[in-house]
């Protein structure tokens, strides 16, 4: 079974392996050179022009967002449901393989790519990242969130799954495949707006105007309010009239301290961005179980 396994998938397997190979040549010397430029550069002045000339990499690697739901769609979507469609797999359950053999291996093919894709890419991009977290910390940022650490990997299982459902449900790919972008989609986004910024309660603080503080360095900001005397200022706020004459800058947020306004900050703050990463990691791989758990069901009990 294992060999027939490989003979069916053998060439997604390889073309995926050489897309992997293929990003993962450039990162490493690209990352080697700007951990380079790093060392060197915290022996001067400043770090600000390293990224300079590696912006249309920088886009390659923000782009590896998009792996878990291509997993889900060319994986996922097809593993089981393309065998259903063309009816290969009721030929295989009628010969001496059973149908939980063949589910299983089925199984341990999509997962296990799944997971050695997924990793791959993710830890390339993570380690590639160092640079850049060192200068100026954003993981905590949407998408730095998205591309780094452990949560990519609990996508990309979520995104085999959906689409391995799908498939079995669906038992044709290409509405399988439709299902599998949308509910991707649509759980990413709900998850990401509404879920992550109250995984845990945030933190409040009043940001004076005459210091001119903001938020610490690496937190995710989930919202920011002007207020007067403890009030929230609502709609556009123009320049008190008192402060009009101000000529610069500090001299304007002097004089709107003095006035009593002040800013609102409810953000997250960056040291918990492992405790973020493990529960929306946790929350993806328990759909993911969830699931498998409606495909392997749907397989069994499946007539043919």
């Amino acid at each position: 079974m294992t060999w027939f396994m490989w003979r069916q998938h053998r060439v997604q397997v390889m073309i995926a392996a050489a897309l992997v190979v293929a990003f993962a040549v450039p990162v490493w010397i690209t990352g080697r050179h700007l951990a380079d430029l790093l060392q060197a550069c915290r022996t001067g002045t400043t770090c600000g022009g390293i990224f300079q000339g590696y912006q249309g990499f920088n886009t390659v690697v923000d782009l590896t967002v998009i792996v878990p739901l291509l997993i889900g769609v060319f994986w996922g979507a097809t593993i089981i449901g393309r065998e259903l469609e063309s009816g290969t797999a009721t030929l295989a359950w009628t010969q001496s393989v059973t149908r939980r053999r063949w589910l299983i291996s089925k199984l341990g093919v999509l997962f296990g790519f799944t997971l050695l894709c997924a990793g791959a890419v993710t830890g390339l991009v993570t380690w590639w990242s160092n640079t850049h977290n060192a200068i100026v910390e954003t993981r905590f940022a949407g998408l730095q969130f998205d591309i780094q650490a452990i949560a990519p990997i609990g996508y990309a299982l979520f995104a085999s799954a959906l689409g391995l459902a799908a498939g079995v449900l669906w038992g044709r790919a290409l509405p399988a495949m439709a299902t599998t972008i949308g509910g991707f989609v649509a759980v990413r986004l709900i998850v990401e707006l509404w879920a992550r910024p109250h995984y845990l309660e945030p933190i409040t603080r009043i940001l004076s105007f005459a210091k001119s503080d903001g938020i610490p360095n690496g937190a995710s900001a989930i919202s920011t309010e002007v207020t007067r005397y403890g009030h929230v200022v609502s709609g556009p706020m123009p320049a008190p009239a008192q402060c009009i004459s101000a000529t610069s800058r500090p001299e304007m947020n002097e004089c709107m301290h003095r006035l009593g306004y002040a800013i609102r900050a409810t953000y997250q703050p960056a040291g918990r961005f492992w405790t973020f990463q493990w529960i929306e990691f946790g929350i993806f791989a328990g759909l993911a179980a969830v699931l498998t758990a409606v495909g392997v069901i749907a397989v069994l009990r499946r007539e043919g």
